[in-house]
C-alpha cells in the first residue's frame, strides 16, 4: 500500500513535470527539450499554413480549368507554356479538384483579357498568401507561384 507522503510526492512530481512541458510548449522549446532527452520530435504542420496551402491548391485548380477551357475554346491560342506552368504549380501544391467553371468568352480578345485578369488575380492572391504563410518553404513556393502567374499573364497578353 502506498503511503500518503509517497502519493503526495508523486503527484507533485507529475504536476511539476506537466507544468514544465506546458511552459516549454508555450515558449517554443518543447522540441529542444524532447531532443535533449533523446526523443526524436516529429514536426507538425502549422494549421494556418495547411489552410493557405489548400486555398492555393483550390485556386490553382480553378485557374488550370480556366486555362484549359480557354485553350479548348480558342485553339488558335498557344497556351501550352501557360498550361504547363499552372499544371506544375498545381502538382507542387499536391493537386486539387476544380469545380466546373464558366466557359470563356466567345471573342478571342475577350477570352485573352479574361484569362490574363484571372492570372493577375492569382498572382496577387499568392503574393498575399506568401506574406501570411509561416513556413519558409511554403513562402518560397507561394512567392514563386506569384511570379509564375505574373509571367503567365504577360505571355497571355502577348497573344492578343
Amino acid at each position: 500500500m502506498m503511503t500518503r507522503r509517497a502519493l503526495i510526492g508523486t503527484g507533485a512530481v507529475v504536476v511539476g513535470a506537466g507544468g514544465l512541458l506546458v511552459a516549454a510548449e508555450a515558449t517554443g522549446r518543447l522540441d529542444d527539450v524532447a531532443d535533449a532527452v533523446g526523443i526524436d520530435p516529429k514536426p507538425q504542420p502549422d494549421p494556418d499554413d495547411t489552410r493557405v496551402l489548400r486555398r492555393a491548391a483550390r485556386a490553382t485548380a480553378e485557374l488550370q480549368a480556366a486555362v484549359a477551357a480557354t485553350s479548348a475554346g480558342h485553339p488558335g491560342l498557344d497556351l501550352a507554356a501557360v498550361t504547363a506552368a499552372v499544371g506544375e504549380q498545381l502538382a507542387a501544391l499536391g493537386g486539387a479538384e476544380a469545380p466546373a467553371g464558366a466557359a470563356p468568352p466567345a471573342d478571342q480578345g475577350a477570352a485573352v483579357d479574361a484569362l490574363a485578369q484571372a492570372l493577375d488575380i492569382a498572382c496577387k492572391d499568392r503574393a498575399r498568401d506568401a506574406v501570411t504563410a509561416g513556413s519558409p518553404a511554403l513562402v518560397r513556393v507561394l512567392a514563386a507561384m506569384s511570379a509564375g502567374h505574373a509571367q503567365s499573364a504577360r505571355v497571355v497578353r502577348s497573344l492578343r
